[in-house]
């Protein structure tokens, strides 16, 4: 049975003293903040009416260009209208974001951006758009599964 003491007491001596330790904790440094934050919308360009944030509260971080991209799809004025009418309807409680819903990879050259409301419970899509390389936009009609031209969309919901 002393066997037992002496290990015992090792153990209890060296717990103690390393609980004891009265060196300076070493922080973790941080990392700088971006300059641009994805609550924060770029500045629509000179002579545009500014709006909401169209990326607020989608906690994504996106680049410049991404965030490009959703102002040019913002600044289309069908999102401007229907931005106006949700925010007049409902008294200013609800608003349009815009976010990135896909990327351009091996299968897809283009980004989706869609405009959604956020009504509290889910972000309910409007619009859905893609954005190719050489900038040109389409409206993604998801019911018929079709892209469409900016021009023909507006055609056709006229």
């Amino acid at each position: 049975m002393k066997h037992y003491k002496t290990p015992a007491a090792i153990l209890f001596t060296t717990l103690l003293f390393s609980c004891g330790d009265n060196q300076e904790e070493r922080k973790i440094p941080e990392s700088p903040v971006e300059s641009h934050p994805s609550h924060e919308a770029p500045k629509p360009e000179v002579g545009t009416k500014e709006l909401k944030k169209p990326t607020e509260d989608t906690h994504v971080q996106n680049t410049r260009t991404e965030d490009k991209l959703i102002v040019k799809v913002w600044n289309l004025s069908e999102v401007k209208a229907l931005s106006d009418k949700v925010e007049r309807e409902s008294k200013g409680k609800r608003h349009l974001v815009g976010r990135i819903s896909s990327f351009p990879s091996d299968d897809q050259e283009y980004y989706g951006i869609s405009i959604s409301e956020d009504n509290g419970e889910a972000l309910a899509t409007y619009f859905e758009f893609r954005i190719y390389p050489d900038n040109s936009i389409y409206y993604y009609d998801v019911v018929e599964d079709r892209e469409l031209t900016l021009k023909e969309w507006r055609t056709q919901k006229n």
